[in-house]
């Protein structure tokens, strides 16, 4: 009994055999159950007889493969990530999908408690290093402050009236390396108020945009919570993810054409790293390239189609 008469008895056998690709893995659909198509038998042309024509999915799949064959190999390539036109429109087997990426992006959280006075800039707005991103209402720090300042001051005082009593010989050595002490701990307080109030503002680590607020002016923020996204304009970088058999030809240093579809712009860029990683199920790994230009006119998320150098050659 084949597969398909066995199917036929279950009563999930429709009379019509869907081939797919999951992974990577050529997959029959068969009723709503799926089967490798190595345990179907050639039998021919006709798909409702039971027929599982297994593709290379790294080979044909355009030019000299018609009808479903040929839908089956573009769908295994696609499962890779990988794109049969390069940017020039021609068909490259070392094509990608490529996503413009930063190295700086964050999310900016509250280092003290205090309420949010104001967030100077929207989503969308672009800022320069250094730039106020949010203000805190710091008046009880600044209070706490000037009494750990006159704290500090009478510390101060003490410990020079005891250091020249001591010379009187009118009082003990202990007597002065206490008042010292005391006023060395008063200079450790009004140091760590000053970071409090160092944190009343957070400003711009590097140059870039808002992406969104995290929260609304006029909250009460505690340590911890998130505020503000924002990503950096420069630093720019390009991700692609391609199969891991690209790793017995792929170096770092080789070089990238890319096509970005959003601002209709061709970059060049060279392999700066390769993922350490190997994804085990799709059989893909990452790869990270750097731009041999300044990337202006770029922004983090754009994509594209990227072929590597020597294409021929591989």
């Amino acid at each position: 009994m084949t597969i398909a008469d066995f199917l036929k008895s279950r009563g999930t056998y429709g009379g019509k055999i869907r081939r797919v690709f999951l992974q990577g893995i050529q997959i029959a659909m068969v009723g709503g159950v799926m089967l490798p198509t190595i345990a179907f038998a050639q039998q021919g042309p006709a798909v409702p007889n039971g027929t599982a024509v297994l593709v290379n999915p790294y080979r044909g799949g355009g030019e000299g493969q018609t009808g479903f064959e040929g839908q089956v190999a573009k769908g295994a390539r696609d499962s890779y990530g990988t794109d049969q036109s390069s940017p020039d429109g021609a068909d490259n087997w070392t094509a990608a999908r490529v996503l413009v990426a930063t190295r700086s992006r964050a999310v900016l959280s509250a280092e003290i408690s205090a309420r949010i006075a104001e967030m100077p800039k929207r989503p969308g707005t672009r800022f320069a290093k250094g730039d106020v991103l949010v203000v805190f209402d710091c008046a009880a720090y600044r209070a706490q402050r000037a009494a750990v300042a006159a704290d500090l001051r009478q510390a101060e005082a003490r410990y020079k009236a005891q250091k020249r009593l001591a010379e009187l010989r009118t009082i003990g050595e202990l007597d002065v390396v206490m008042a010292q002490a005391a006023m060395e701990s008063a200079k450790a307080q009004l140091q760590l108020q000053d970071v409090y109030l160092n944190r009343c503002k957070i400003v711009a680590p590097y140059a870039g945009a808002v992406v969104d607020w995290q929260s609304q002016p006029f909250q009460t923020a505690t340590p911890g919570d998130q505020l503000i996204d924002i990503v950096g304009s420069g630093d720019l970088e390009l991700e692609l993810i391609v199969p891991s058999q690209w790793l017995g030809w792929l170096k770092v240093g080789q070089g990238v054409s890319a096509h970005i579809e959003e601002n209709d712009a061709d970059i060049r860029a060279k392999v700066a790293r390769i993922g350490a990683r190997i994804d085990p199920v799709s059989q893909t790994v990452k790869i990270y390239a750097t731009l041999n230009e300044d990337g202006k006119g770029l922004l983090p998320g754009m994509s594209g189609r990227a072929v590597m150098d020597d294409a021929s050659a591989h």
